[in-house]
């Protein structure tokens, strides 16, 4: 296990690292675990995933993120090719896709006094996260067992709001990833499938410094009280898959949302440095 004396000795040491460097470092750990894993197909199994939280919490922990911004907000030109795959996520946090290569590597940022509730869904691929600050609370729900549950009972939502007895009717989308048709490219978009009855099998708080995999049939939401800054370093895997299932709570999420642009991704990230240094 790492010690934070030999983390914050290794970041000292990456500082006078370009952001490029510092990203073809993190590269090279990742890409290393992805050549093996996906040469045996197994790439979002638990394993393979435990293995991968274990990769963020030693080379994408605080202090090598807090580290790896600084000097990527003095990189312009690099600035701006992030900034071009990244933007404000409709589920209400800020969205940065640091590297794509395949597998994607993403800081998700919610700041404080932006309440969010996201939407239910799984995902196209299995991920690993860690927390970099604040405490992410999250829940974890499952379709409901018919010969459980009443179609009355799974009419509204019943129960404490931690119980896992609470039960949701709601309408299910599948929704499908931007991609190409041919020459043609096809946007993002959601398909409606019907209804369906979920159970919430479990509230999760996971806090700074945790790091935690996520299978890609598990459906999930994050809940953001708004009270404090909370972020994340997540690395996705590589998918062929296009679609997951989606459970939205608005009746048309945002599916287009619009890049940002170098100078806008360049404030938010002050924003989250500036906080990191007022609150040490």
């Amino acid at each position: 296990m790492m010690t934070l004396t030999t983390r914050a000795a290794n970041s000292t040491s990456r500082a006078h690292l370009s952001a490029t460097e510092q990203l073809t470092a993190i590269h090279d750990s990742l890409n290393q675990h992805f050549s093996t894993h996906n040469h045996h197909g197994i790439s979002s199994d638990n394993k393979a995933l435990t293995q991968l939280a274990s990769l963020l919490s030693q080379h994408c922990h605080l202090a090598s993120i807090t580290t790896l911004l600084s000097s990527l907000i003095q990189s312009p030109e690099l600035l701006a090719k992030i900034a071009a795959r990244s933007y404000w996520h409709g589920n209400g946090f800020l969205k940065v896709v640091l590297l794509d290569q395949g597998y994607k590597l993403r800081l998700h940022i919610w700041f404080a006094g932006a309440s969010c509730e996201e939407n239910i869904h799984s995902h196209r691929w299995g991920f690993a996260s860690h927390v970099l600050t604040g405490s992410l609370k999250s829940e974890l729900w499952a379709d409901a067992a018919n010969d459980d549950l009443s179609a009355s009972r799974c009419a509204s939502k019943t129960g404490p709001a931690n119980s896992r007895s609470l039960t949701l009717q709601t309408k299910e989308y599948v929704y499908t990833a931007k991609h190409q048709g041919g020459h043609t490219p096809v946007p993002a978009h959601k398909k409606f499938i019907g209804t369906a009855c979920l159970q919430k099998l479990q509230d999760i708080t996971q806090t700074a410094g945790a790091s935690y995999l996520m299978t890609p049939d598990q459906l999930h939401r994050i809940n953001h009280p708004g009270q404090e800054l909370v972020a994340t370093i997540i690395c996705t895997s590589p998918t062929q898959v296009l679609t997951n299932r989606l459970f939205p709570t608005l009746a048309n999420p945002n599916l287009q949302p619009a890049n940002l642009s170098a100078e806008e991704l360049k404030h938010a990230l002050t924003r989250y440095l500036n906080h990191g240094r007022l609150a040490a």
